[in-house]
Formats: C-alpha cells, sequence, structure tokens
C-alpha cells in the first residue's frame, strides 16, 4: 500500500510543476518583449527586425533616432510632422514647405511661405505675391522689389509707395496726381506754367502774377501796356476791375490777357516726328518753346502765326490764333509724313 502512495505522489508533483512552466511560458508574450526595450529590435538589410521572431516590425516605431513604419524608414507625415529617410526633414512635401519637419512660415530662398504654402502679403516690411517679393502695383501702393517705391511706373510718379502730387526734390518738376503739370496752375502760392515756376507776366484766375508769384507794384503786360497792381488786381488810375479783362481809360477796350496753351504733345502720332526744335513766324503774336514733351505757345498779341517744328531736315506745322482775351485757338496741323520712295 504505501508504495502505491508514493507512485501517485511522484505523479501529482509532475503534473505540478508542468503546470508551473507551461504558466511561465504563457506570460511572456512576444509582444511584450519587443515594447520592452529597443534592444529587441535591429536593422537588417535597411529593415527593422524583431530579434525574438527574426520578422519585419509592423506599425510605426522608432529605433536609434529614427522613424520605422512595417518595417521600413518613414518618408512622409507623422502627426502633422515630416519625415524623409526616417528624420525630421527640411523640404516640399505634397505641396508644404517643411523645415526640421514643420510646416513652415517665413522665407527661404527668397521665397515667402506661410504654413507651408507661397503667400502673398506683407512679411517683415517686404510685400510678395505668390510667394515672390513684387514688383508693381497692389491696391494703388507701388511696390519695387518688395518695398513702397520711389520711381515712375505705367507713366506715374511714386515716392514712398503712393502716387505723388508736389515739387519732386531732385528735379523741381510739378506732378499733380504722378503726372508731369502741363496747365498754368497755382501751388502752395506759387505759379507753375507747366512743370516749372512760371516767368514772365501773366494773368491766372483774375490776377497778375509776374513770374511765380502774385504781382505788387507796377508790371508790364504781355502787350506793352503798363499797370499798377495790388496783391494782383489792378488798381491803375482811372481803370475798372480787370476780372478776366479790364476798361482802358473809360473806352471800353478789352485789355489784351496772355494765356499758355501746352496741348499739342510733341510725338510721332500728334506731328509725325518729335521736334527738336520750335519756331513761331510772327513773335510779336506768339511765343513757342518745348517743355517736358509739349509744344507750349505764349500769347503775345492777337493775331495769327505759324508754329514750325523741326529736326534735321524733317519738319511739322501749325497753325494759331490769338484771342482778343489770349487764349489760343490751334488750327491745322500739317504732319511731317515719311517721303515715298520711288
Amino acid at each position: 500500500m504505501q508504495k502505491n502512495n508514493l507512485k501517485q505522489v511522484k505523479a501529482l508533483t509532475s503534473v505540478a510543476l508542468g503546470a508551473v512552466l507551461l504558466t511561465s511560458t504563457i506570460a511572456v508574450p512576444i509582444n511584450s518583449v519587443e515594447a520592452a526595450s529597443s534592444s529587441n529590435y535591429k536593422v537588417s538589410k535597411g529593415r527593422l527586425i524583431s530579434k525574438l521572431t527574426g520578422k519585419v516590425v509592423k506599425g510605426t516605431k522608432t529605433f536609434k533616432g529614427k522613424v520605422y513604419k512595417d518595417g521600413k524608414t518613414l518618408t512622409g507625415l507623422k502627426a502633422g510632422v515630416f519625415y524623409k529617410s526616417g528624420k525630421k526633414a527640411t523640404g516640399t512635401y505634397k505641396g508644404k514647405y517643411y523645415s526640421n519637419g514643420k510646416v513652415y512660415t517665413g522665407v527661404k530662398n527668397n521665397i515667402y511661405f506661410k504654413a507651408g504654402a507661397k503667400a502673398t502679403g506683407i512679411y517683415k516690411g517686404m510685400y510678395y505675391s505668390k510667394g515672390k517679393v513684387y514688383t508693381g502695383l497692389k491696391a494703388g501702393v507701388y511696390y519695387k522689389r518688395g518695398k513702397k517705391g520711389t520711381g515712375t511706373y505705367g507713366g506715374k510718379y511714386y515716392e514712398a509707395g503712393k502716387v505723388f502730387t508736389g515739387i519732386q526734390s531732385t528735379s523741381n518738376n510739378l506732378y499733380i496726381d504722378g503726372l508731369l503739370n502741363t496747365d498754368l496752375i497755382v501751388f502752395k502760392g506759387q505759379l507753375y506754367n507747366g512743370s516749372k515756376l512760371n516767368e514772365g507776366v501773366v494773368q491766372v484766375d483774375g490776377k497778375w502774377y509776374k513770374d511765380a508769384s502774385i504781382a505788387n507794384g507796377t508790371i508790364t503786360l504781355p502787350n506793352g501796356k503798363t499797370i499798377t497792381v495790388t496783391n494782383g488786381i489792378e488798381n491803375t488810375p482811372g481803370s475798372g476791375s480787370t476780372g478776366g479783362g479790364s476798361s482802358s481809360g473809360g473806352t471800353g477796350e478789352i485789355t489784351f490777357t496772355s494765356t499758355i496753351n501746352s496741348d499739342i504733345a510733341n510725338n510721332v502720332d500728334k506731328l509725325g516726328l518729335v521736334g527738336t526744335s520750335v519756331s513761331s513766324s510772327n513773335e510779336k503774336v506768339a511765343t513757342v518753346k518745348i517743355t517736358d514733351g509739349q509744344i507750349a505757345v505764349t500769347s503775345i498779341s492777337v493775331g495769327t502765326s505759324i508754329i514750325t517744328i523741326a529736326t534735321d531736315d524733317k519738319k511739322a506745322t501749325l497753325e494759331i490764333t490769338v484771342n482778343a482775351n489770349g487764349s489760343i485757338t490751334i488750327g491745322t496741323i500739317t504732319k511731317y509724313t515719311t517721303p515715298q520712295k520711288n
């Protein structure tokens, strides 16, 4: 009886030990071992391999500073970060620019990016259009190489990005809304004839000016008459109001008022040539000069004159009539035409 009991105890012991060994094997799964330490991985032929299974590691893993996806180094996005060959990268990916893995805002290689895309707008004082520094007009502002510009663009003059009205500092020319002035105009108390200060005696809006300033004292009119004025208004004894012409000695005679006409452009479209000289056939009626690309005619007295515009052996002509109030009427223009070859 005792021998049988001993055999039974040995059998039970073997079963118990077997159970313990079986339980130990189930408690340590392969996946848990791989997750526990990077020492469970290795790189073989560019692939991330599990040392325990010898197989490619599935999913996304970081090993020795590199990110792997399904065993291969990752090129692409992970949690919004750009990786190339497993490392955070700088460059363009799917139309967006990244710097050290992050979507980029700023300037790289003279290109402006905003949230990774080439952008339009102002960045650090520079204006960009589709990523490039901009030259041109935006919302009425002139930009030159990204900064508010000074200079001529599209036929108009700008200063600090704004279309300019005033006296240009280097040329002393008068600009109105970006264009060289061509009229007889009072600007900041001074009279301009075109883009330059007026020279000579002229009446504007009922007031006499001598050169660029309003006249005071005795002045001689373009027709040779001498009058006395105060703040531009004639007060010669025996004279009436000069308004747009005055009476003289009560006779009702209209006082001639000289005027300027700069309507004729000195260009091929208007004259068939660009003149380098200009002359009047009767300077007692009108004088003439070339000013800022225009033919400027100044009336002297009532009458007619032929104006000749010439260059080398070419010429064009125009007829003008000076009226009693000094206004100038432009008549027939005879353009220069290229002689026909036989």
